[in-house]
């Protein structure tokens, strides 16, 4: 799932979900992670800081949140996880990894790990294994209780593997994958996007999925509305600007002197903003 689709469900429901912290790096913005932070659920969710997909799910507070797996609870407030009860729920293929330092148990499956810190449970005895693997060997009354569950793709939460945004959540946006910048005779005259998007035919009679297309489209300084709308489609958001602060560039021809109205295309999908000053078009991001 996207960012922008993240944020959008966020603001719509926002007697709901409260208490919500976004953190980036202005420093690094293309190469820290984006977190977005649901601190009344203990929930955060982690996107990766150039395509903006969701690539990790994190639950770091227990007593805030109820978990099913397959319509079971398994961990539920004053009642948290234990060790014995997610290897009863999910099966135990392999010993956990043991961190010696921060003394953490971690018992993976394929894009689902739970951590179990052994510091304070004074019972507990590590058993050595192969490599990481360890064995935990404790009473019912000392064993350790979760604290944080991660969601991912792939085998391992530090593998690096590709988060593709599902069809289900195109929902007939575009979806930008690369923009760069058009030039004649040496100068910059506006941007080629290459975006995804949906084409209206069906990828399979089974599903019934739209067929995902590249397309590439060249929007030039200069072009009009309906140019702008014809190769982009419509926007997420149209703004409006009744106040020119930025006179000084509009020279002193009687046509840019008189009252033009200013407004903003927002393609948020896109990362794209365009600024209409009556037949003059820029794109500012």
């Amino acid at each position: 799932m996207p960012l922008n689709q993240v944020l959008t469900l966020i603001q719509q429901n926002t007697r709901i979900l409260t208490n919500i912290e976004l953190m980036y790096s202005r420093k690094d913005p293309l190469g820290r992670d984006i977190c977005v932070y649901l601190g009344n659920d203990g929930i955060r969710l982690i996107f990766h800081p150039i395509t903006q997909l969701l690539r990790l799910i994190e639950v770091d507070n227990l007593s805030q949140i109820v978990l099913k797996y397959k319509e079971k609870i398994f961990s539920e407030p004053g009642a948290e996880v234990s060790m014995d009860k997610v290897d009863e729920f999910f099966g135990s293929t392999h010993p956990g990894a043991y961190d010696d330092k921060q003394k953490i148990c971690v018992k993976s499956w394929r894009g689902l790990s739970f951590c179990f810190p052994t510091a304070e449970s004074a019972n507990v005895e590590v058993t050595p294994g192969f490599g990481p693997l360890r064995s935990l060997k404790f009473d019912s009354a000392t064993q350790p209780r979760l604290t944080k569950m991660s969601i991912f793709k792939g085998t391992a939460v530090g593998k690096n593997e590709e988060v593709v945004m599902p069809l289900a959540a195109y929902c007939g946006q575009n979806r930008t994958l690369l923009v760069s910048c058009s030039r004649k005779d040496g100068r910059i005259t506006g941007v080629d996007v290459l975006f995804q998007t949906q084409n209206g035919r069906t990828s399979s009679r089974i599903n019934s999925e739209l067929e995902l297309v590249k397309v590439m489209r060249t929007i030039s300084f200069g072009d009009s509305v309906a140019r702008v709308l014809s190769a982009l489609g419509a926007p997420s958001r149209v703004f409006y600007k009744s106040e020119d602060k930025m006179s000084i560039h509009r020279g002193g021809c009687k046509e840019t002197l008189s009252p033009q109205p200013h407004f903003f295309f927002n393609y948020f999908s896109m990362g794209l903003v365009s600024l209409f000053v009556s037949f003059y078009f820029f794109t500012l991001h």
